[in-house]
C-alpha cells in the first residue's frame, strides 16, 4: 500500500526561535507513524515493541525500574505493557534475589525473534528515510542528535511533571 502524504503549509514564524523543536516534534511523529504502519501487518505496534527494543539494549535481567528509567516513563505505567508482553510469551519476569519487590525482566526466545523482525522492519524504514539526505548530512545529524541527547545541560522537568523514573538521577530525555 502506497503511503500518501498531504502537504500542509505551517506558519512556523508564529513560534520564533523554535525551528529545531518544531522539526524534531514533527519528525518524531512522522517517523513513529510510519514505523507503526510498517509493524502492524506483522501484529506489532510501537507501544509493545519499544519496551522490547530497550530490553534488547539493556543487560539481561534488568529490573522493571531499569527499563522505566531507560525509557523515561513511570514504572507503574509500564506494568500494563509488561503484562501484555508476558502474556504473549515475549518477556518473562523473575523475582530479584536481593529485593523481593523488584522483578527481573528477560526476553524469551519468542521475544528475541520478535525484536529481530522489528530490527529488520525498522532498518528498512530508516534506509528509506535516509535516502532523502546525502551520507555526510546523515553522519552530522546523528552526531548532533547524539550530542543533544547526552547533554547534561538539559533543563530539569517542570514542577508539573511527575519527575524522574530513575532513582537518584535527574530526569532523562531518552528516545
Amino acid at each position: 500500500m502506497t503511503e500518501t502524504r498531504i502537504s500542509i503549509t505551517l506558519d512556523e514564524t508564529r513560534f520564533p526561535d523554535m525551528e529545531l523543536t518544531l522539526r524534531i516534534m514533527r519528525l518524531a511523529t512522522l517517523w513513529r507513524t510510519r514505523l507503526d504502519r510498517a509493524l502492524r501487518p506483522h501484529g506489532m505496534t510501537m507501544a509493545l515493541m519499544r519496551p522490547l527494543a530497550y530490553l534488547t539494549m539493556l543487560p539481561s535481567g534488568s529490573t522493571q525500574s531499569d527499563l522505566a528509567c531507560a525509557m523515561n516513563v513511570d514504572s507503574s505505567a509500564l506494568v500494563r505493557v509488561l503484562d501484555m508482553l508476558e502474556k504473549q510469551g515475549l518477556v518473562s519476569r523473575h523475582p530479584d534475589r536481593q529485593d523481593r519487590r523488584a522483578k527481573r525482566l528477560v526476553l524469551t526466545q519468542a521475544g528475541q525473534a520478535q525484536c529481530a523482525l522489528f530490527h529488520q522492519i525498522a532498518t528498512r524504514l530508516e534506509h528509506e528515510n535516509r535516502a532523502a539526505l546525502p551520507p555526510e548530512n546523515i553522519t552530522a545529524l546523528i552526531t548532533g542528535l547524539t550530542t543533544l541527547l547526552a547533554s547534561p545541560d538539559i533543563p530539569p522537568e517542570t514542577p508539573a511533571d511527575t519527575g524522574s523514573a530513575c532513582p537518584d538521577q535527574e530526569p532523562t530525555h531518552a528516545p
